[in-house]
């Protein structure tokens, strides 16, 4: 090889290293987290779910649909008759049910209700007996609890369906009291873009109950 040639060959590999140097340098390091949603949450959001999202930090989110195992889901996959079991069931009569064992239930019935303005079915099946006595005790009821959720349907939405998508992003704070009453809250860097912040539960008997949104 030649002293031009050897010239040649080193300034090639000079600009290959550069432009590996290069390439290296424009590649961002980003991790990919896999998270399960439940199906539920599908049935429950006014609009189509993402598979996949990118966060602030670079990470790639991939959401796998899966239905809750564990304890509760083994003791109700299917109701006493047999059939599979909903959260919201519409009868061959056209009553419709509404149960809630966890607070992503009461969540989901709720909002539900609300895009379907169904104030009353919500205050028989999803209200707390405790926030039905404090109506009472103000001398008020079902039309002064429908007047306000209608009064402020879209902002309470918006906190629900928010809450139903931020729970697997951890965006959430969910605290229990016990085994009786349950706190779902906006995480404050999430909280400040909404009128309503936090949903309170309380269990009676074996269903979780919507006590106050606030």
């Amino acid at each position: 090889m030649t002293g031009s040639d050897k010239a040649i060959h080193l300034a090639g590999m000079l600009l290959a290293a550069g432009g590996l140097a290069i390439g290296l340098i424009g590649c961002k390091p980003y991790r990919i987290e896999h998270r399960k949603r439940p199906s539920f949450y599908h049935r429950a959001s006014a609009t189509e779910l993402p598979e996949q999202e990118v966060l602030e930090d670079g990470t790639i989110v991939v959401y796998e649909t899966s239905r809750p195992r564990g304890e509760f889901q083994r003791s109700r996959e299917v109701d006493e008759e047999g059939k599979p079991y909903e959260i919201r069931e519409e009868k061959e009569d056209g009553t419709i049910v509404l149960r809630a064992f966890l607070p992503e239930h009461v969540l989901a019935n709720t909002l539900t209700c609300l895009r379907n303005e169904e104030y009353e079915l919500l205050w028989d099946q999803m209200l707390a007996e405790v926030t039905k006595q404090a109506y009472e005790d103000r001398g008020e009821g079902p039309e002064q609890f429908a007047a306000f959720f209608r009064k402020h349907r879209q902002e309470l939405a918006k906190t629900l369906n928010r809450m139903i998508l931020g729970i697997p992003r951890e965006e959430v704070e969910v605290v229990w009291a016990g085994v009786d009453a349950v706190g779902c809250r906006l995480r404050r860097h999430v909280a400040e873009q909404f009128v309503f912040t936090q949903v309170e539960m309380v269990r009676e008997e074996r269903d979780l109950k919507l006590r106050i949104i606030q």
